[in-house]
């Protein structure tokens, strides 16, 4: 059974929009399908949570993607959602673990010094790319700030994540509530003092599995859920994707396949998964292309 969910709803009198989700088994996943070690998990999950949360702001097949270069020991750190729940992500490098007095070191692994790349798919004729430079190696901190350059939109940020000594993920979520046109001070005033519950979200997450208990805890009874869904890790790749793109290469590259190696083995980034060519598959696709 899939627990992880995404909450869209309005608060403070349909004047602040509010996304809440818990991504923990998506985060599994990517973790046992890249070998993630703690701190690169939590920060793949975490990416991810926002990736989430994000493509829950898009329609249709519209989709994003997040590149996110820190300079840090994990090196890029790149995620796809999309309007449907759907995530999948990556991390160059995946035997990365640092700690700190508080925990998991999330800044360490991921570098302060870079940039944040949100390029978003809305089914136009080009695709949009937004950029900012990376203020802190906080994700919260970095996309709350991305939310008012890049977006105009004075937003609150908050992610957690929390990694058992086995490594599983135990929780891993985020919430970003967002001020409408119509907001009044008062609702920035109220989200003020709210900040010190929401600033433990994995505490948040790990004792509230229904969702709609943290939107009663920071919003009362003011508040309308607009639609709640279920996300998932998924990886739309299959070995006929693969072949287009084996397809594309040099016809000495796929010779030299041909004759040297006796096949090909693709790996896909996103989720891992291998895909075998026999040599008379390589034959075959070289044949169409002359």
């Amino acid at each position: 059974m899939n627990n992880d969910i995404l909450i869209k709803a309005l608060a403070l009198g349909e004047r602040v929009r509010v996304y809440i989700v818990r991504n923990t088994e998506c985060s599994n996943e990517a973790r046992i399908s890249h070998d993630l070690w703690p701190s690169a998990a939590s920060v793949l999950g975490k990416v991810m949570a926002i990736g989430l949360m994000m493509g829950a702001m898009l329609k249709g097949d519209e989709a994003l993607t997040i590149k996110i270069d820190g300079n840090g020991p994990i090196g890029t750190v790149c995620v796809d959602s999309n309007a449907k729940g759907e995530v999948r992500g990556y991390t160059e490098r995946s035997h990365v673990n640092f700690t700190n007095k508080y925990g998991l070191d999330d800044v360490t692994t991921l570098g302060y010094n870079g940039y944040i790349d949100v390029i978003k798919d809305l089914k136009l004729k080009d695709l949009f790319t937004s950029t900012i430079p990376i203020q802190t190696g906080d994700l919260a901190k970095d996309f709350t700030y991305y939310f008012s350059i890049s977006e105009q939109t004075p937003s609150v940020v908050t992610l957690g994540s929390k990694v058992d000594t086995d490594n599983k993920v135990m929780v891993c979520g985020g919430i970003i509530i967002q001020l409408l046109p119509n907001a009044q001070e008062s609702d920035i005033t109220y989200i003020e003092s709210k900040l010190d519950i929401l600033s433990k979200t994995s505490n948040l997450l790990l004792e509230n599995s229904d969702l709609e208990e943290i939107l009663k805890l920071i919003f009362d009874k003011d508040y309308i859920i607009l639609d709640k869904m279920n996300v998932k890790f998924y990886c739309p790749c299959s070995k006929e994707h693969f072949k287009e793109g084996l397809a594309t290469l040099p016809k000495n590259d796929l010779q030299e396949m041909i004759d040297k190696d006796g096949g090909a083995e693709v790996v896909c980034h996103y989720c891992a998964k291998r895909y075998n060519y026999t040599k008379e598959e390589l034959e075959e696709i070289l044949k169409r292309r002359k």
